[in-house]
């Protein structure tokens, strides 16, 4: 992987930079007297080593690794329950990663992240549910995930629903009022996504003018393309995935469209598209700002442990969901299944690395509320953070 150019801060992103600082902080206070066990509470975790998801999951597990160093280094949670990373390669194949759970069942473990996919992670996360024990997708924005696996399940970041509802309500605020949506049948996340967003947009007033599908293996996008610049949108909208994200965007530019590009967290990838990225209207939803303070500093100490500089924004969710456990032990003062699962879901601001986030009051099941981040190009194909917001409406689309 390419490493990851400069960001800069605009002005407008200072209150959600103010709102972030201090974000390292535990939600609750180290009770020397509590109910919350010695010993270790142990993290059992799916993760895609090898396979499809091989370039996405490994600096996740590094953040999750350089976060619970954080923990431990204070005693760990409550000062006196440590954390324990176990990992298993899931081998980005959902038949395996079931297998990997099993064994991750039987060594004990007490939570169980899964792979960034829900269709990949959906089997081993089914066998951590059976089993009574919290499990979370680690990184992947599929919203129906937890209704899939069970009660015990949750995702990690704020899911494919909050996004197109966020992508809509950016879009109108900048007056872009007809919109072409690329979207794709092939998988939940390139059809949720831009489903979702045509829902908000018609409710706000837009109008998605034509619908294109891309196929995962294509390779070619030069009739769409011409399709585009025919029909001239305010705005194009994508779930594009790479390898043809960066294709598809030199071949947009080059049949003449050169309106802005709105993208979903994929588009964080596309810096090899080149000249045809740097136009400064090719927008993208994340995870997180590296400026804000929390960020930044989760990154630098990303950076001091693996010698890595953090080449996606996802890895601040990584952070988070320590943050988040740790807050769940706090609450339960118990290590039990069913206790943790219970505070889980009913925490409220917990702030991590990424910002604040809530599962109590959230409009989707087990799905948290978190800010949506949105980011540009600049014509150096660096990123700029524009602004951070949860979308007011949240359309319950599958």
């Amino acid at each position: 992987m390419p490493s990851v150019p400069k960001r800069i801060a605009i002005p407008a992103f200072a209150a959600v930079a103010a709102l972030a600082a201090g974000v390292g902080m535990a939600t609750a206070k180290s009770d020397k007297g509590s109910a919350l066990p010695s010993g270790t509470y142990k993290i059992g975790y799916v993760e895609s080593i090898t396979g499809r998801l091989a370039f996405y999951e490994p600096p996740w597990g590094d953040g999750v690794r350089t976060a619970i160093d954080q923990v431990n280094a204070k005693g760990g949670v409550g000062g006196k329950l440590k954390l324990e990373l176990i990992v298993r390669d899931g081998k980005s194949d959902p038949a395996q990663g079931a297998i990997v759970a099993r064994e991750l069942v039987s060594e004990g473990v007490q939570f169980g992240p899964t792979p960034c996919d829900l269709d990949i992670g959906a089997p081993a996360a089914q066998v951590f549910n059976r089993a009574k024990i919290p499990v979370v997708m680690s990184c992947g924005s599929g919203w129906t995930f937890p209704e899939v696996v069970g009660d015990y399940a949750f995702i990690n970041v704020f899911g494919t629903a909050a996004m197109g509802a966020a992508q809509a309500e950016f879009a109108i605020k900048q007056g872009w009022k007809r919109a072409y949506n690329y979207l794709s049948n092939d998988y939940f996340y390139g059809k949720n996504t831009g489903d979702v967003f045509d829902a908000r947009y018609k409710q706000l007033g837009g109008k998605t003018i034509k619908r294109g599908f891309y196929k995962l293996t294509q390779t070619d996008f030069r009739a769409v393309a011409t399709e585009i610049a025919r029909l001239k949108p305010d705005v194009v909208t994508t779930t594009l995935v790479l390898p043809g994200a960066t294709t598809w965007l030199k071949q947009l530019r080059a049949q003449g469209y050169s309106g802005p590009v709105l993208w979903s967290d994929a588009g964080e990838l596309i810096q090899g598209a080149g000249a045809a990225v740097r136009t400064g209207n090719v927008y993208f939803t994340t995870h997180a700002c590296p400026t804000v303070p929390s960020t930044k500093a989760f990154f630098a100490a990303y950076k001091k442990k693996t010698g890595k500089t953090p080449v996606f924004n996802h890895i601040a969710t990584a952070g988070d969901i320590v943050k988040l456990i740790e807050a769940a032990l706090l609450k339960a003062q118990s290590t039990d299944g069913t206790k943790v699962r219970d505070a889980f879901a009913s925490l409220k601001n917990v702030k991590g690395p990424s910002g604040v986030i809530s599962y109590a009051g959230a409009p989707l099941f087990h799905v948290p509320k978190k800010n949506v981040y949105i980011l540009v190009y600049t014509k150096q194909a660096t990123h700029k953070c524009v602004t951070a917001f949860y979308p007011k409406v949240v359309p319950k689309i599958k």
